[in-house]
């Protein structure tokens, strides 16, 4: 699902998009650790000496899998993040500089906003005490391996 941005008419003057980020969007993404959600992306771009400036406001809800229970969860999103675009002879995507080719007008956008929302979602994400299914809960401890310590000590 491509989000297309004018690269030339970015040149003329500033340009500002938004987008809403659905659930449909990150279910078409393969073994996405985002399941669902509903996540705003402001795109703002403006032109200097040595190319584009794309800025994105991130906001919304992403919907990913419990680390403890594996219901789904809901995580607020909220990330600012920047990248600069700049003509070349071939594609390449070197970090925060994206260059594109000078034939080039479009720029599909919806890779670089799928990352910024996956990089804003905590490494670890677990429901609060006590939200988690309790039901999953105790079926793993059912399964829990736990040491003593003095077992520990005498695996040292």
């Amino acid at each position: 699902m491509p989000i297309n941005i004018d690269l030339r008419a970015s040149y003329k003057q500033p340009q500002t998009y938004n987008y809403v980020i659905t659930s449909s969007m990150f279910q078409a993404v393969e073994n996405s650790i985002v399941k669902g959600g509903n996540i705003n992306a402001a795109v703002t771009i403006s032109a200097d000496s040595v190319g584009l400036n794309v800025k994105f406001h991130i906001d919304g809800v992403a919907i990913t899998e419990c680390d403890r229970c594996l219901d789904d969860m809901e995580i607020d999103i909220q990330s600012d993040e920047q990248i600069k675009v700049q003509n070349a002879e071939h594609y390449e995507d070197d970090g925060n500089i994206i260059y594109v080719p000078q034939s080039q007008t479009e720029l599909d956008i919806w890779p670089i906003i799928y990352d910024f929302i996956t990089l804003a979602i905590p490494i670890t994400h677990a429901h609060p005490e006590g939200e988690c299914n309790q039901e999953m809960l105790q079926t793993l401890s059912k399964y829990l391996v736990t040491t003593t310590d003095d077992e520990d000590a005498e695996n040292d």
